[in-house]
């Protein structure tokens, strides 16, 4: 929904802001996405017309990472030399706040225009992060500090290392607006699941039926997958005949999720 106060009002006072809708997700939700593939809930995603939901070129600093949480934005634009984070407004500063503010279950996803010439922060930003509970951090731009960053048990979802500092390169703006991170619109609250495979956006309004769905899909995969290895052929489980059906039904009661 776009709200605008038109052109009635003075110029200084006009704007136009996009107002993403909010459903909260339940924990629940939230836990049982990492038992589903980024891959199964892009496809499940697919299937309701939500095209625009894999970001571009963002993967796991550490190999097996996987990652679920609401997501708590923010936005770096071009530096600019008027600007500056240092001195006493220091802790008004958008990425300050983010890291002072960023609570329990989020996934700091932060869009850093796919700019790759530094990195955002490093291992202090990110402890803090830690320590305040949150989730994850996601971007399209570079971190920095990686070494240590790999050895410890926090995921973080980047494009590309770059030890450079981020103020030559990027300013942060703003936090908890709507963002592209990947090519992916994401709004604040919304679904962020990571794995091997990418980053994946799950609109918070169809979170809970797309990640039930794509948990069901996951244990279907499974048990197609051990007919494939006993012989069968894909033209024989695509799709499964009755019979398979009814043997899947059997199968799932002695493997629950």
């Amino acid at each position: 929904m776009v709200v605008d106060q038109g052109f009635t009002t003075p110029r200084d006072q006009q704007f136009s802001q996009l107002v993403p809708p909010k459903k909260d997700i339940p924990d629940e939700i939230v836990e049982l996405s990492k038992k589903a593939s980024t891959a199964t809930i892009s496809g499940m995603l697919f299937r309701r017309g939500f095209r625009f939901v894999y970001m571009a070129g963002v993967l796991p600093l550490k190999e097996g990472t996987v990652m679920a949480g609401r997501a708590y934005t923010l936005r770096y634009l071009p530096r600019r030399e008027d600007h500056s984070q240092m001195g006493p407004d220091r802790p008004k500063y958008a990425q300050h706040i983010a890291i002072e503010s960023i609570g329990p279950g989020e996934v700091l996803v932060v869009d850093a225009r796919g700019n790759t010439d530094a990195g955002i922060f490093g291992d202090i930003l990110i402890a803090r992060m830690r320590f305040r509970g949150a989730a994850g951090l996601v971007t399209d731009g570079a971190l920095r500090d990686t070494t240590y960053l790999k050895t410890q048990e926090f995921p973080c979802f980047i494009s590309a290392v770059h030890g450079y500092a981020h103020s030559p390169q990027h300013w942060a703006t703003d936090v908890q607006l709507p963002i592209a991170c990947g090519n992916v619109t994401v709004y604040p609250g919304d679904l962020i699941v990571g794995d091997d495979d990418g980053v994946v956006m799950c609109p918070q309004s169809v979170a809970e039926e797309v990640i039930r769905e794509a948990v069901d899909e996951e244990q279907h995969e499974v048990f197609v997958r051990e007919l494939v290895d006993n012989g069968s052929s894909v033209n024989e489980v695509h799709p499964l005949s009755p019979e398979m059906e009814a043997q899947y039904a059997e199968w799932r009661k002695t493997h629950p999720l």
